[in-house]
């Protein structure tokens, strides 16, 4: 993907800058934007961002206001929903009165009645202020008298002493916008790392001087500095941005959404003394090893775990062996919570006794327990799929949301993570299969691919008879492998008994019945997971003179998951796609083959895939056999017109069919 990094650390025009606003005027909605029936440059889209501003700057207290304003048209019925506004507002719960406040709201809708604009205002008194849990409130406002054709108008501010999170502008939206202009005003005092990250260029980008425009709090008393600083005003401009939209297999939103981010590296006080927040690893690494959520907490489950899991291995001195020991120990022993944390906050002990935590409280106690009996065990930072790529130029810990455990036996490195128990030992939920983790050591810490180590695959057989009066009849045959073997014994726990797992088999196979279903491997995930089954047609034809054969009755892909034309980021299939199918269909005297699918082979460049076909009719039987393997886990945005080519076809094969006629 491709990013383009600017940093502050340049002074561009010295000039100096009366009072100015890049906003636009308020309540100034035209007959021409009214007028307006589609957007031509996407008719598809449901809204238009017309035009949207901006600001973000500093006050004296070294708190931010930001103020926020856009004019929206809406096109279509969907999107009425751009009326209605859910506004987060972060609040620390452990620092008294400490929060993001709401400044001000001015709402308007204009529509078009009889040749004239009628502007209907937002009353003040429906505007909501909310709690939504520990540590947001939430500023909710709906519009009124919103139709398809009005012209919506919004205009907030907001405060934050959060300086160390300055506000981040997202360019693109589920909707295009016409215009979208950001203006930062930054004092000379603090100094921010900046990223415009996605796949647009900025149409403008201009940055000058406000001279004393900010006044750091205890500046002006003796021995301090000139009491009014600087500030750097960046202006950020982005035109004609298309809609973001989402697709099938990409991981975060975030990774591929136009926006631009802020980091703080430097903030110099009002006596001259200097506070870094830009680190390096090993400076982190100190941290975390010393951090009473995180490193602390490993150092005492290694204490307690010692005499708990020494008994286990006593026996085994094989390194692999005894860190599996373990590993499965932990499986059975902690049942995971589902919420997903890097830091544990919870007391060890109470932790064991309770037997279920967060990702971080079983995964950290997991390294402390490894670590007892001497095994190279270590957390590794990661950050799940639906939470971003981490930023790699420098550290940032806020980019990580979760931890496993890494354990290195001689030249081999195991990841591990125990919150999942229908895993096997050393493969990673696919929740953690995203980019790069950091691997935090004792020694130096360094960044760890977070490949997957099994695939997706399964395998279908089919053994079946066509009867005289046109129904088919049999034995079916799944196995299940890897990460296709994780999801399918998932599914089997949560239905709860053989019976309603049936159900649900049945509603996957459509117009079957199905007697005798066997299930093997439930529990050992080590091997694969199995089902066997007799099948048979619901809708006898016993005067059909033709008979309409799919073989393709599990797995199959009724529709190409890849539907735009073009696609500027990665398809990120999460890991290897293998899927085979091998059937067999006896029929009877007086039925002959009318028609049938083709042999097929094709393949993607550079070894990125392949579909193999292969159709055989002799003495009153028909075989196929279908091989469709996917090696890579991720193809670039170059490599996507042949993927969706390739899907197209397969599509297209599935839907084939063996047409046997009656003589």
């Amino acid at each position: 993907m491709k990013k383009i990094y600017i940093f502050l650390l340049l002074l561009f025009c010295s000039r100096s800058l009366q009072a100015q606003s890049g906003d636009f005027p308020f309540g100034a909605a035209t007959h021409q934007e009214l007028d307006i029936k589609k957007y031509e440059p996407d008719t598809s889209a449901m809204a238009v961002v017309l035009n949207e501003f901006g600001e973000a700057r500093f006050t004296d207290n070294v708190s931010i206001i930001f103020d926020y304003h856009v004019k929206i048209k809406i096109l279509k019925k969907e999107g009425l929903k751009q009326g209605t506004f859910e506004i987060p507002l972060y609040k620390n719960p452990d620092v008294y009165n400490e929060q993001e406040s709401w400044l001000s709201l001015e709402a308007a809708t204009f529509n078009k009645e009889s040749n004239k604009i009628i502007e209907t205002k937002f009353d003040a008194k429906n505007f909501i202020l909310e709690k939504f849990d520990k540590n947001f409130n939430v500023a909710k406002f709906a519009l009124p008298d919103v139709r398809v054709g009005s012209v919506i108008e919004i205009k907030y501010s907001t405060e934050s002493p959060y300086y160390f999170q300055f506000h981040r502008w997202e360019f693109q939206s589920d909707i295009p916008k016409v215009r979208s202009e950001f203006w930062s005003m930054i004092p000379a005092n603090f100094t921010y790392s900046i990223s415009l990250r996605g796949f647009y260029k900025l149409s403008k980008s201009t940055l000058e001087i406000a001279h004393g425009c900010f006044l750091m709090p205890g500046a002006g008393t003796t021995g301090y500095t000139s009491p009014r600083s600087d500030c750097t005003l960046a202006k950020y401009t982005m035109e004609n941005v298309p809609a973001f939209r989402e697709e099938s297999f990409m991981t975060a939103k975030s990774n591929f959404l136009s926006a631009i981010y802020f980091e703080l590296s430097e903030v110099i006080r009002s006596n001259g003394a200097k506070i870094t927040y830009a680190e390096e690893w090993k400076n982190v690494d100190q941290k975390l090893k010393e951090n009473e959520y995180f490193g602390t907490k490993i150092k005492k489950a290694r204490k307690m775990m010692e005499d708990i899991v020494a008994p286990l291995v006593a026996s085994e001195n094989d390194q692999l062996k005894r860190a599996q020991i373990i590993y499965d120990y932990f499986i059975k022993r902690y049942d995971w919570t589902g919420e997903i944390q890097k830091y544990s906050a919870e007391d060890v002990k109470k932790i064991y006794d309770s037997r279920k935590g967060s990702s971080a409280d079983i995964n950290l106690a997991l390294i402390g327990a490894l670590q007892s009996i001497g095994l190279n065990a270590d957390p590794v930072l990661v950050s799940t799929r639906n939470n971003g790529t981490p930023f790699k130029l420098h550290p940032q810990r806020s980019d990580f949301n979760y931890v496993v455990s890494s354990l290195k036996i001689g030249d081999k490195l195991y990841l591990l993570d125990a919150t999942e128990p229908l895993l096997p030992f050393g493969v990673l939920p696919t929740r953690c299969l995203n980019d790069q983790g950091r691997l935090v050591s004792k020694d130096e810490s360094q960044w760890v691919d977070l490949k997957p180590t099994q695939k997706q695959k399964s395998l279908i057989s089919m053994d079946l008879k066509l009867d005289d009066k046109g129904a088919i009849e049999g034995e079916m045959k799944i196995q299940f492998f890897g990460y296709d073997a994780f999801d399918e014994r998932k599914s089997f726990k949560k239905a709860g008994s053989q019976e309603e797992y049936l159900n649900q088999l049945a509603k996957k196979l459509n117009g079957l019945a199905i007697n005798n279903l066997e299930i093997q491997n439930t529990d050992d995930v080590t091997k694969p997971f199995m089902t066997k089954m007799n099948i048979r047609t619901i809708d006898d034809q016993p005067s059909a003179n033709l008979v309409y054969i799919n073989h393709f009755m599990f797995e199959r892909y009724d529709n190409n998951p890849f539907k735009s034309s073009e696609r500027l980021y990665p398809v990120d299939l999460g890991a290897p796609i293998e899927t085979s199918y091998f059937i067999n269909l006896e029929f009877p005297e007086g039925w002959v083959v009318d028609e049938s699918p083709s042999n097929n082979a094709f393949v993607l460049p550079n070894s990125g895939g392949k579909c193999i076909v292969n159709v055989s009719t002799f003495n009153k039987k028909i075989g196929l056999s279908f091989i469709l393997n996917l090696p890579k886990s991720v193809y670039t945005s170059e490599e996507y017109h042949y993927l969706r080519e390739f899907f197209a076809r397969i599509v297209q094969i599935q839907q084939s069919q063996f047409v046997l006629k009656r003589k």
